[in-house]
């Protein structure tokens, strides 16, 4: 539903619940319930109550958990909500582990809430996470995607805790693509005399679990946390497990394979979805195809990665209005190409496509074609640290993680 409210993007000034004694179903519950007061998409709308659950923390529990249960952190990314991470958690949960996300301070609401929203803020609320899970269990795994990888590996370096057996990125941001991000907090010079300068773009916000629209602070915090993490030199304190696009439009993927390359462990790994003849020697690396021309595929996009094909919004057959619905595209012979688009590159691919410029249109993936095979390699991850950690437990001695 396209809302064009101005209330949107005027800072709503919530309160995102911070109390580390809180169980997490009162955690839940205070997300919930702020939303239900704060988005502006809900009143006569028939599926607010789908939205209200959307962007509200979940727990997945697997049938039984004890102490030996290892547990999941799910960490979304900017402008995103806990959502996005379901498809993942899902999984985990079915290969026994105890899933908990959660909701960064500024998401889930409305855009205005990252207008003075700060990275410390959500590194408490990662915190919380933590705490929360050790609560249950005594192994975890923190599972992040983009920001949230970020947050992730700022935690694991800054409060070592040998709880944390591993962790799992998504696109993570080390670097953002551009080189401007630097300069992003310069609107705190006029915002307060013109606030639309506080924006680097005010859009239709047309997707439930999602922010179209875009604050210079949540970039520039997003800067401030990639130049925190930069600094830290040391190796990452447990493996790593990355998956990332090579053309991704977001974050800098080079700056991640050096950041892998130089501070992940031996039995960590990355997989990096490629069309290029990259000449890597790390045998840590596994290169996977991007392209997919049966089905118009042309790249992987930043926000693809961790979306199943079946994901009820973003997947194929989902209800979002620009889900990369592969099967009508092919099966009409549409002239739409599904690449790493971001929301600048489609608007300009549209309008080139409209003067009758160019031939196709390109639109971002919004989903990943390859997500069966991401997903056994996590499980195959989590399975080796398991037992490396325990080999009593898993019936032998652990092997080489390769």
């Amino acid at each position: 539903m396209v809302n064009k409210n101005h209330q949107l993007f005027v800072d709503p000034h919530i309160q995102y619940p911070d109390d580390m004694t809180l169980s997490f179903e009162q955690y839940r519950q205070a997300c919930q319930s702020l939303i239900k007061t704060t988005r502006l998409d809900l009143e006569k709308n028939p599926q607010a109550q789908h939205i209200i659950e959307a962007n509200t923390p979940f727990e997945l529990r697997p049938d039984s958990i004890t102490k030996n249960t290892a547990g999941a952190l799910l960490i979304h990314g900017l402008y995103d909500s806990p959502f996005s991470m379901r498809d993942v958690g899902l999984y985990l949960q079915s290969q026994g582990v105890l899933v908990k996300s959660i909701l960064l301070p500024g998401h889930g609401t409305t855009p205005g809430a990252l207008l003075n929203v700060t990275y410390q803020e959500w590194l408490q609320t990662v915190n919380y996470g933590i705490h929360n899970l050790l609560n249950e269990v005594d192994t975890i795994f923190l599972v992040g995607m983009s920001t949230g990888a970020t947050l992730a590996l700022y935690h694991a370096l800054t409060q070592p805790n040998k709880s944390i057996a591993g962790i799992i990125t998504f696109s993570p941001a080390i670097k953002i693509y551009s080189h401007l991000a630097f300069a992003a907090n310069w609107h705190k010079i006029i915002s307060w005399k013109f606030p639309k300068t506080a924006w680097l773009g005010q859009l239709d916000e047309d997707d439930y679990v999602k922010y179209q629209s875009c604050t210079f602070n949540s970039i520039y915090q997003v800067y401030l946390l990639c130049h925190e993490l930069k600094k830290l030199t040391q190796a990452i304190p447990c493996p790593l497990l990355v998956a990332i696009p090579q053309n991704d439009r977001t974050v800098c993927s080079d700056t991640t394979l050096q950041y892998f390359q130089s501070h992940a462990s031996f039995n960590s790994q990355l997989i990096l979805y490629t069309n290029n003849k990259n000449n890597i020697t790390d045998n840590r690396i596994i290169t996977r195809q991007a392209a997919y021309p049966e089905l118009n595929i042309a790249d992987f996009s930043h926000v693809s990665i961790p979306i199943s094909p079946d994901n009820s919004h973003y997947g194929e057959h989902g209800d979002y209005p620009f889900a990369s619905r592969i099967e009508d595209n092919v099966s009409a012979n549409k002239k739409i190409i599904y690449d790493k688009s971001n929301s600048l590159d489609e608007i300009f691919s549209s309008l080139l496509y409209n003067m009758g410029i160019t031939k196709n249109l390109h639109l971002r993936l919004t989903f990943n074609p390859d997500f069966e095979f991401l997903t056994r390699k996590i499980g195959e991850f989590i399975n080796c640290l398991e037992q490396q950690r325990d080999p009593a437990k898993h019936g032998g001695d652990p092997p080489n993680y390769q």
